[in-house]
């Protein structure tokens, strides 16, 4: 007996929600919610299933992972990363992985861990004068700016802000170009020679270039020997033995910048909104840190004695995860949740609508970093992703919370964050998850 369809919207034409999907995806996402763990809609012409049931995504990310790949949503993703290891599978996805995964292992990133407190010292500086001032701060572009500090100097031995007026526009750039929205611009041919080809293609050209000039450095003996940069250089292909060419090394570099940066600027622009939101909150985390950091930046040892850091961390990686939605696509049939899923379906698994379901989560649209204390159960498996699962979980997880806990602790210490009023906030998903329209802040120096 075959199995049955999965419930979900029926559309009223033949492109199905693909027209709620353009207008508000993340409203789209939540909305699908309601038919449970698993959810089939049409959007356009692509057969899609959303899966927020932890068992389901469980399904996929670990016990059947072989019969998914990254699939037609990750398409885009090349027009800037190239062959990366975000966007390959199997045994070239796994080559990669290797050669970058000591780099983010927690004894390498402690030992390390003075390059992000010198960034964000660095940032507390370049705000003492607006403070002082009393001006507005825009805090995202503030974010993107530190957390490609933290990564660049980090992973690749050199300071990209060096280049950030040139590098933030091909970036903005390519947020919208990467994901599919269905604009004619994205959809005519190569060839035609529009104002969207000649940006795409002067923005490729930037972060091309930015990355070469990173490998020149380091062929030239000017970079770090022991850093990922030298050892990509130093990388074999399994098969041939041969090194990896420029164009591998210069992928694995833009898909670990434009991944690691970006997503991390994000989460830490929506953590510093959220504790802006909640006074209680706000003096909770202050008084944690200041009574274990003193006047003192912070080491990878102070982190277990400032639990409640990483509560808020947690929580605001819970309301606003930097990836939204992970894809994938079905290779053969499978039966998910006891319903029947076709080959070449897509497969959306949407943290930001799996972090909102009220059958797992209590008044899930309230920031309580409560949720996360200790002495409590915690999340179930699977019901809590801001990095994925699985033997694909993000490489650079421990990474970024260890940014995000220095970043936050440092900031609150010295100053307090307040909102400009009369802001619409809200998140829009890009490829990662930005507010729409920014957030503008205003700064007090409360600290030494």
């Amino acid at each position: 007996m075959t199995a049955p369809t999965a419930p979900g919207p029926e559309g009223r034409h033949l492109m199905g929600a693909l027209s709620s999907f353009k207008r508000d995806s993340l409203r789209l996402l939540t909305d699908l919610q309601g038919y449970g763990g698993i959810a089939r809609v049409r959007l356009g012409p692509y057969l899609v299933h959303q899966l927020t049931g932890p068992d389901f995504i469980k399904h996929v990310l670990q016990d059947n992972i072989g019969n998914y790949r990254r699939g037609r949503f990750y398409q885009g993703f090349n027009l800037f990363m190239g062959r990366g290891m975000l966007t390959t599978d199997g045994a070239e996805w796994r080559a990669r992985r290797d050669v970058s995964q000591p780099f983010f292992q927690r004894s390498w990133l402690n030992g390390a861990s003075g390059v992000l407190t010198s960034c964000v010292e660095e940032l507390i500086e370049r705000w003492a004068g607006p403070a002082e001032r009393g001006e507005e701060v825009e805090l995202v572009d503030e974010m993107m700016w530190l957390a490609m500090g933290m990564l660049s100097r980090m992973l690749f031995g050199v300071d990209l802000r060096d280049r950030y007026r040139e590098l933030a526009p091909a970036v903005r750039f390519s947020l919208k170009a990467m994901i599919l929205t269905g604009e004619v611009s994205q959809m005519l041919p190569s060839w035609v020679p529009t104002k969207y080809r000649r940006e795409l293609k002067h923005y490729q050209g930037v972060l091309n270039g930015v990355m070469d000039d990173v490998i020149a450095l380091h062929r030239a003996g000017g970079g770090d020997p022991d850093d990922l940069v030298s050892a990509l250089l130093k990388a074999t292909d399994a098969e041939t033995g041969r090194p990896w060419t420029d164009r591998q090394i210069r992928a694995e570099l833009k898909t670990l910048f434009m991944a690691g940066h970006e997503t991390t600027g994000c989460a830490l622009a929506w953590t510093l909104y959220s504790v802006a939101q909640h006074s209680d909150v706000r003096r909770r985390l202050e008084e944690e840190v200041g009574s274990v950091l003193g006047d003192r930046v912070p080491t990878p040892e102070d982190l277990p004695r400032m639990p409640y850091l990483r509560q808020v961390v947690d929580e605001s990686l819970r309301l606003y995860p930097p990836i939204w939605v992970f894809p994938r696509d079905l290779v053969e049939d499978d039966v998910i949740g006891g319903y029947h899923v076709p080959a070449g379906t897509t497969l959306l698994i949407p943290p930001y609508a799996a972090h909102r379901d009220p059958a797992v989560w209590e008044n899930p649209e309230a920031f309580d970093p409560e949720r996360f204390c200790p002495a409590g159960r915690g999340p179930a498996r699977y019901t809590y992703l801001p990095f994925g699962g699985g033997p694909r979980r993000c490489v650079g997880y421990s990474m970024a919370l260890l940014e995000m806990q220095f970043a936050v602790a440092m900031i609150v210490r010295r100053y307090r964050v307040s909102l400009v009023p009369a802001q619409q906030i809200a998140p829009i998903g890009l490829v990662s998850l930005r507010p729409a329209r920014g957030i503008r802040i205003r700064l007090t120096r409360t600290g030494p």
